[in-house]
């Protein structure tokens, strides 16, 4: 099936007894829809409790093999209380001691794979000290205009330092979890006083709207949540075109009624006219999604069969989440910029990386709306394992193998597997996509159950011609805590190989990435860009410009598909108008190299 170069058994005794070993061959189809992965973004939050995380070189060196696509500074909360200059909370402003992490800008930037995109979580909550304005004035100082306007400098400042340091934002986010109304939501905060609650800003009385309900005065807040972004988006928009926004929204919840008010206002507001720009500019909402107390389960998991139960809520948790995916209109797409697990029943587990990753397919597989997954946090004890030096923890290798199959790649298929069996409920044992890009194809397989599959056929599932190869991880005893990579009870195996046949063995509670290179397009020296297409997007005619001479240019779409060719190449573009809108790769083969240029087809 596959030649093996490194084999790390595990419980040898549980593999020569396992009886939960399934011989028959295992078919495999691909789903016929084909998704754009390109603007699918997965990632992390920065966060950590002290300053040992990013000046630490085995941390910067596990962030480069987790290779996230996108990390969100400074976080969720902290962003209400950050400043940047600093790289800790304002003082005085409520969150003294609670965090001793200093991470400026340039730490943080350093840190970064150069591939890594950055979400840039703007304070709107408070001024920084850098405004002029105390964290404590007067509740009209803090909202005034003119204060605003101080922030909105303080947050171009920031901007510039990122671009200093060599990397622009991919994104701002307009501040974070504003609906609760709380204490840390600063200026959005909703007050109760004698029976009235105050909330938002009128601008002709300089006070307040008073409102009887909490639910009232979040109409006034999300109205003057939308008012202050407005201002913010028009002048970063002013100095970085390219920038996108995120706006905050939310998830609806049981008896928390204030959080469908505030998503109805938001979207209400947005539709206004004379808020036509801002809406135009905001590219994302943002949802925040945890397994916490609230929901499935609750026991610490201590055997094989309550790993599958957990690992199986990360499947059945996107899908009960639907309706919070339907609730956002079409012309949005949905960051979930936290996400994870926090109820603590399989912490430092196995399981809970195959739990991680079976999260990643089932929100991914939710629908084209998902932009972005960022999980908790990148110093989270599942993902990272304080040791000297520190060591991937279970959901950091889950990541690493995630960004192995995803990273870089154009497109995504479900893969579709013969009598796939059920673990827990409705939840199959077998989930998986296959990835795509120019230059290599990828299977992410996730096995969520307590079986071996021992053939399970997937050379049908590869265009290319490449040898394929297997990287896979996995554990028979997914319940054991405080496991890391390489630690000495090798309670976690790892595979790696060639794969022949075209069969492969999927391990019980296992993450398999399986790759074969595209050996036909002939790709080379792809990072040396002599030649530019240009309008991009375009509409009909692509202009084609070299230094050298171009000998032949092709022109595949997100699938792989050819649809254009021309072998003796002599003019300046090519007309287009007869391609369907979307995303397609042009090959410029020239006298000298061969370069791949990404345009867009309107």
């Amino acid at each position: 099936m596959y030649t093996i170069n490194k084999i790390t058994f595990t419980l040898i005794t549980a593999l020569l007894f396992c009886t939960n070993n399934i011989n028959s061959q295992k078919l495999t189809t691909l789903n016929t829809t084909v998704k754009d992965k390109t603007n699918l973004d997965i990632g992390f939050n920065r966060r950590s409790d002290n300053g040992t995380w990013w000046t630490d070189n085995s941390f910067k060196n596990l962030v480069a093999e987790m290779n996230p696509d996108v990390v969100r500074y400074p976080g969720g909360t902290q962003a209400n209380y950050w400043d940047w200059r600093t790289g800790k909370f304002i003082p005085n402003a409520g969150k003294n001691g609670t965090n001793n992490e200093v991470l400026k800008i340039p730490g943080f930037v350093s840190v970064l794979p150069a591939r890594t995109k950055i979400v840039y979580v703007v304070n709107m909550a408070r001024p920084t000290p850098a405004s002029g304005v105390d964290v404590n004035a007067t509740e009209a100082t803090l909202k005034s205009t003119a204060t605003l306007n101080l922030k909105i400098n303080d947050m171009l400042a920031a901007i510039a330092e990122f671009v200093a340091q060599g990397k622009e934002p991919y994104a701002v986010e307009l501040g974070n979890e504003f609906y609760f109304g709380n204490e840390e939501s600063g200026i959005f905060e909703i007050v109760e006083s004698n029976g009235f609650y105050y909330g938002g800003w009128n601008a002709a009385t300089n006070q307040p709207y008073q409102a009887n309900s909490k639910k009232d005065a979040t109409v006034f807040t999300a109205k003057f949540y939308v008012e202050q972004c407005n201002s913010v988006v028009a002048a970063i928009k002013a100095q970085y075109p390219n920038i996108k926004f995120a706006i905050c929204t939310t998830k609806l919840e049981s008896n928390a009624q204030t959080r469908e008010v505030w998503n109805n206002t938001v979207f209400d507001e947005l539709n206004k006219p004379n808020y036509a720009s801002l809406k135009s500019n905001i590219y994302a909402v943002t949802q925040h999604h945890y397994l916490n107390t609230n929901y499935g389960v609750q026991t610490v998991i201590s055997d094989n069969p309550s790993a599958e139960v957990a690992i199986a809520e990360g499947i059945q948790y996107p899908i009960d989440k639907l309706p919070d995916y339907n609730l956002v209109p079409n012309n949005y797409k949905i960051w979930y910029t936290e996400y994870g697990e926090v109820k603590e029943i399989a912490d430092e587990t196995w399981a809970s990386a195959v739990r991680y990753a079976a999260l990643v397919h089932s929100f991914m597989n939710s629908g084209d709306k998902v932009g972005q997954l960022d999980y908790h946090y990148i110093s989270d004890k599942n993902v990272v394992k304080v040791l000297s030096p520190m060591k991937l923890a279970p959901v950091g290798i889950a990541a690493k193998l995630v960004a192995k199959a995803s990273a870089d790649m154009t497109v995504f298929q479900e893969i579709n597997f013969e009598n796939n069996t059920l673990t827990s409920g409705s939840v199959k044992s077998l989930y998986g996509f296959k990835f795509k890009s120019n230059t290599k194809e990828a299977l992410l397989i996730i096995n969520t159950s307590d079986s071996n599959f021992e053939t399970v056929k997937i050379d049908n599932l590869f265009t290319y011609a490449g040898q394929p190869t297997i990287t896979e991880y996995y554990s028979t005893a997914p319940a054991v805590s405080g496991v890391y990579e390489g630690d000495s009870s090798n309670n976690i195996a790892t595979i790696i190989g060639s794969v022949t046949g075209g069969i492969v063995n999927i391990k019980k509670f296992s993450i398999s990435v399986i790759e074969a290179a595209n050996t036909t397009l002939g790709v080379d020296n792809h990072s040396i860009n002599n030649s530019a297409v240009y309008p991009n997007p375009v509409t009909d005619f692509l202009k084609i410009q070299s230094e050298d001479t171009i000998e032949s240019v092709s022109i595949w779409n997100i699938g792989g598909i050819l649809v254009y060719n021309n072998d003796t190449f002599t003019g300046d573009g090519i007309n287009l108008s007869s391609l369907l809108p979307g995303v397609y790769l042009v090959k410029i083969k020239t006298n000298k190299r061969t370069e791949i240029k990404k345009i867009v087809k309107f």
